[in-house]
């Protein structure tokens, strides 16, 4: 009988997470899983199901306090088993991004690229706001503080991509300039992406009106539905 309660209350508790996880992943407000979504899953399981089972469902927490606390649990462990992979990696790579968001924060973007299980694995490794200035000091920081807490070796460190502003490129205080202090052997690229839009800023006439028909073309094919 005991054995049989706790296989239950694991059983609510998961149903808990993954709804929970599916919230985070629609981007919608944590309170609609009390408001909305457990309402629906108790009217379909009591009509398919019958009213004993709808009443299992009213076990299933959702709330708007217990939805976040879900969601920061569910980071937390992508966040470990990110930085678990990269620790055991041979060799990892990292791509830098500083930008501003609507409120005109500065914001740190670090992608990393490492092999896992014979492939090789992207994620997102690092999302932090800068509050002070964006200076190469600043940013190589916030990367450095992280790399440290976390325990995972510059020595692994092979490559890094970032565009070509000041704060990253600059030949002695730049990020770039900074980290290979303390990776020796890294080498560094310029983002293809940025490298496309200063080419386009030239572009002659001609190409340039080929260009645009191509977006044009692209942005119609994106609109629609797949068939």
């Amino acid at each position: 009988m005991e054995k049989k309660f706790k296989t239950n209350n694991q059983k609510i508790t998961e149903a808990s997470y993954k709804v929970s996880y599916r919230i985070a992943l629609a981007g919608e407000a944590h309170v609609i899983g009390e408001s909305l979504i457990k309402s629906c899953v108790q009217d379909i399981v009591s009509c398919v199901l019958g009213e004993s089972f709808s009443k299992q469902v009213e076990s299933v927490s959702l709330s708007n306090n217990t939805v976040k606390k879900r969601i920061n649990d569910i980071a937390d462990d992508i966040e470990l088993e990110l930085i678990s992979r990269v620790q055991a990696c041979n060799a990892y790579a990292l791509q830098l991004d500083e930008s501003t968001d609507v409120a005109g924060l500065a914001i740190l973007l670090v992608f990393v690229r490492y092999d896992f299980n014979k492939k090789i694995e992207e994620d997102l490794l690092l999302c932090e706001s800068v509050n002070i200035s964006t200076t190469g000091e600043n940013i190589f920081n916030c990367i450095d503080n992280f790399m440290t807490t976390h325990e995972i070796n510059w020595r692994k460190f092979i490559e890094v991509c970032s565009d070509g502003a000041k704060a990253m490129t600059g030949k002695v205080r730049g990020v770039v300039a900074r980290i290979k202090n303390v990776a020796k052997n890294c080498i560094s690229t310029h983002c293809i992406l940025h490298r496309y839009a200063l080419v386009t800023k030239r572009i002659s006439a001609i190409f340039k009106s080929v260009l645009d028909e191509a977006v044009k073309i692209i942005n119609i094919i994106k609109s629609k539905p797949l068939q």
